[in-house]
């Protein structure tokens, strides 16, 4: 008997399930996306704790008032929709897993996509936190007023990551358009 069918047929059920978990890995994900940042940008104490903390270099004073805050959450937007648009694309990806559809066009096309989010997310971070960072000092008297551009190893890593993902994409692209016309001679 041949077991070669078998156990295609486990591995295929297993990027099954597991395909499922990572969906709902999106969900909760796209949910914490949308919530986390409305949360800190609606609690002054967290957030002067946060900025404090991760974006500000000196004791500079912060307008906590109700616009610097919504100018900030609206800076926030920036990297979350980047990020969400990521989770979609994964989300996507994984649909086409769970359905048995593995080496198609579809699941190339949405690594291309992941890819390149990940990149535009690498520009997008440092960008909201000098935003954020603006919309909290803005009101200050001039000479306390910052303008703070910071990049850190957590974009590199994003923007390369991303480069990878997007080649990987392009390189499954071309497997896939290759399997069709072979599939098409037969």
């Amino acid at each position: 008997m041949d077991e070669k069918p078998h156990q295609d047929r486990d591995k295929l059920g297993r990027v099954r399930r597991l395909s499922w978990w990572v969906r709902l890995f999106c969900l909760l994900g796209g949910l914490a996306l949308l919530l986390v940042p409305a949360m800190l940008w609606s609690q002054p104490e967290w957030l002067e704790s946060v900025a404090r903390k991760n974006w500000l270099t000196n004791g500079a004073p912060l307008q906590l008032d109700a616009g610097s805050r919504f100018w900030g959450w609206l800076s926030s937007c920036l990297p979350g929709a980047v990020l969400l648009y990521a989770l979609w694309q994964v989300w996507s990806l994984f649909g086409y897993y769970r359905r048995g559809e593995i080496f198609k066009t579809g699941p190339a096309t949405h690594l291309r996509r992941l890819g390149a989010a990940l990149m535009v997310n690498a520009i997008a971070q440092p960008l909201s936190t000098t935003l954020a960072v603006l919309a909290l000092t803005l009101g200050n008297p001039v000479g306390q007023r910052q303008l703070v551009l910071a990049l850190s190893l957590e974009q590199y890593s994003s923007f390369g990551f991303g480069l990878a993902v997007l080649v990987i994409g392009i390189v499954m692209q071309e497997a896939a358009r290759v399997a069709q016309e072979n599939a098409e001679f037969v």
